[in-house]
């Protein structure tokens, strides 16, 4: 991999911290959209340019499950439906783009030195998406409708408790942002031999992270941080680091509380409520897709599923179903699921070989 197309990964990267934010200011514009997407497509492009000839490593034993998981997808795009070719295409970017994406990850990581250096990276970036969340908090959506993002201000808005989208479409493509880099924040700082300021970096990328989970409203988020700080601490057999974890955490949601007023504090309070199981029932487990998949066995076409497609047709066309397996079945039936959970054991196959 060249320095160049190493350039365009941390770019894509970067990019994707305010992409939500590009978007809705320069909604109903679809340049935002495809930004992103163009230098993913010149990555790989560039990558195989400067391996041709030369297989990807095991990564070729691969390209039989893949490759039919892409004819597949690419099959499903001309089935008939009521979806425009546009929203289609979303959902074929959706399964397929990001698939070769990999292959820069791969790529890219010569050794544990470029992981670190690239973790680095990602925390440093999520102080400033973090700041933003919380001063959005503080703000309000007006503060979107002054930036000419309208559109996540409208549909983010909730009676009692505005949740926060960040730099995202979203709260939940927030709160999810969030996550990822707040495990790999916990991760960092599990290092040994860390330098003075990397661990200041690192401390405070995670203690604002998780502030603006709280602001963001996302409820997985803030009760997986915590699942995943106790994970890594046993996993590495750091148990003595258990109650120091658990009092840094204490402190922050305590600072939180205190900060972000009652609103944030109820809201995280309903994990445990009964109404959020309720709902939680009607909505993750009473979205089952294997009955829907059985109803339409051959699948309705792409994007029918695919939140992002929503931008190329009519909100109510899109099916909302809280499950990316359900996405995947209701729209390619049976043979794209089965298709799917092939290519998922080949990849994860090839990944315990790689480890052990």
């Amino acid at each position: 991999m060249t320095l160049f197309n190493r350039r365009l990964v941390y770019f894509i990267l970067l990019y994707t911290c305010i992409e939500g934010l590009i978007v809705n200011m320069t909604f109903p514009s679809k340049i935002g959209f495809v930004v992103k997407d163009i230098v993913i497509v010149a990555s790989v492009l560039l990558l195989l340019a400067g391996n041709r000839g030369q297989p990807f490593g095991s990564l070729s034993r691969l390209s039989l499950t893949l490759g039919l998981f892409a004819f597949v997808q690419l099959a499903y795009l001309v089935v008939p439906g009521n979806m425009p070719l546009l929203a289609k295409l979303v959902g074929l970017k959706k399964r397929l783009l990001y698939i070769p994406a990999a292959l820069l990850g791969y790529r890219f990581v010569r050794g544990s030195i470029d992981a670190y250096r690239l973790s680095l990276v990602l925390a440093a970036a999520a102080i400033p998406v973090a700041i933003f969340g919380i001063y959005l908090y503080f703000a309000g959506p007006a503060a979107l409708v002054a930036l000419g993002a309208s559109y996540s201000a409208m549909v983010t808005s909730t009676t009692g408790f505005w949740r926060v989208p960040g730099t995202f479409n979203s709260p939940g493509q927030f709160g999810l942002f969030l996550l990822f880099n707040s495990v790999v924040v916990i991760g960092l700082l599990m290092t040994p031999g860390l330098t003075w300021r990397a661990r200041m970096t690192l401390w405070v990328s995670l203690v604002l992270m998780v502030l603006a989970v709280l602001v963001s409203g996302s409820r997985s988020p803030i009760v997986l941080i915590g699942a995943c700080a106790g994970m890594i601490t046993l996993g590495l057999g750091r148990i003595g680091r258990v109650v120091s974890w658990g009092i840094a955490m204490y402190l922050t949601f305590a600072l939180g509380f205190a900060l972000l007023g009652p609103g944030v504090a109820d809201r995280v309070g309903s994990i445990a409520s009964m109404e959020h199981i309720a709902r939680f029932n009607h909505t993750y487990f009473g979205q089952m897709f294997i009955p829907k998949m059985l109803e339409t066995p051959m699948g309705i076409g792409l994007g029918a599923a695919t939140i992002g497609a929503r931008h190329f047709s009519e909100l109510q066309e899109v099916i909302l179903i809280e499950s990316y397996f359900g996405i995947l079945a209701l729209e390619t039936g049976i043979l794209g699921f089965l298709v799917f959970l092939a290519a998922s054991a080949a990849i994860l196959t090839f990944l315990f070989q790689a480890r052990t």
